[in-house]
């Protein structure tokens, strides 16, 4: 990474630790209108620098890309069964995907929502930040985690989708969730 390149993502952080704390957000979703826009590359070079610089304790929340796929990680087994926090090279970022929530698949549908909300609130209680990535919000109620709260988002545009309908815009408005920002990748 160059200097320019650099600064630009401390400069994101900066602004992204800001937005947090006047907003007073702790769950957000970060999402874009098609997929590979890059949520997942933010993810992985902004959430660094936030817990690195701000001393954010961050968990990212993946519901989205493949298992194992985003972040350089240990793998530690937590204390519940289908628990799996999964502690990243640097300090204070920590990961779990959607997929390790095993313990869903013995449960009747109609307690998968309160599990998944007890489960969610249990693992995240002790970080300052949480990232869910996902795609859209459309699509999260129909996949795992159907319940989670969201105190923000952080909208990835790219070329594709920066001149065009805004979507997700509309749907984040709709249900009265604060942009907290917003990210225009240029690399895509």
């Amino acid at each position: 990474m160059n200097k320019a390149e650099e600064k630009s993502l401390h400069n994101i952080a900066k602004n992204i630790d800001y937005s947090l704390r006047i907003n007073d957000a702790k769950y957000v979703v970060v999402a874009s209108d098609l997929s590979g826009e890059g949520k997942s590359t933010f993810l992985k070079t902004c959430a660094p620098v936030l817990s690195t610089l701000y001393k954010k304790k961050i968990l990212i929340y993946d519901t989205q890309t493949e298992r194992d796929d985003l972040l350089e990680k240990e793998f530690t087994a937590g204390g519940n069964e289908g628990q799996f926090i999964q502690k990243s090279n640097v300090r204070g970022l920590d990961y779990v995907h959607a997929d390790d929530l095993t313990f869903l698949n013995r449960l009747p549908e109609y307690e998968k929502a309160s599990a998944i909300s007890t489960h969610f609130a249990a693992i995240t209680k002790d970080y300052d930040v949480v990232f869910i990535n996902m795609k859209t919000l459309k699509r999260a109620e129909k996949t795992n985690l159907p319940v989670l709260p969201i105190d923000g988002a952080i909208l990835i545009r790219s070329s594709k989708t920066s001149d065009g309908e805004k979507h997700l815009t509309n749907e984040l408005l709709d249900r009265d969730i604060p942009i907290l920002g917003i990210v225009k990748n240029e690399g895509i």
